[in-house]
């Protein structure tokens, strides 16, 4: 499975209210990074994010990793829908797209890949499933026992099972 997600779309929908009031972009990108690495860390899918560099003086793609995540910025004179809409066009096979452009989501009914809007996708990674807990921080400490505490342990039975055949 391969998750393809447009960076600024997702932040713009989920925190726009944020963007609004002024927060630093850069934090806001590097949360959102944190909570895809998070959520990576419990599922074994690979996951790229593209961001718009449409004003920047790049003349090509730049890529980098982060966490496990990639993160990709589109060249001058290209934006991230245009990214998208390539991999959507080479790789439709396990593709998943989050975003919620209009040219994306065509795109990707017409080739029969799966679209999540940023909504959906947020839900998932704030889901307490995916949330570290306590027990991540210590990864040797005991777990608790499962099974009926009031049942004698399988050998014991088995050694009694015995006894009474006696």
């Amino acid at each position: 499975m391969h998750i393809v997600i447009d960076g600024y779309n997702y932040i713009h929908r989920i925190n726009g209210s944020a963007v609004q009031k002024g927060s630093s972009m850069d934090l806001l990108q590097r949360d959102f990074l944190e909570k895809c690495a998070r959520y990576k860390k419990f599922r074994s899918i690979r996951i790229t994010v593209v961001f718009d560099a449409y004003g920047s003086r790049s003349p090509g793609r730049h890529s980098e990793n982060y966490r496990g995540i990639e993160v990709i910025y589109s060249k001058e004179g290209e934006t991230a829908d245009d990214v998208i809409i390539g991999w959507i066009r080479k790789r439709p096979a396990s593709l998943y797209v989050v975003s919620s452009d209009r040219a994306i989501i065509d795109e990707a009914k017409s080739r029969g890949v799966t679209f999540l809007i940023p909504i959906t996708f947020a839900e998932m990674l704030s889901s307490p499933a995916y949330e570290p807990d306590e027990e991540d921080d210590y990864p040797d400490a005991p777990r608790p026992k499962k099974g009926n505490p009031r049942r004698l342990p399988k050998k014991v039975r088995k050694a009694v099972k015995g006894i009474n055949k006696l």
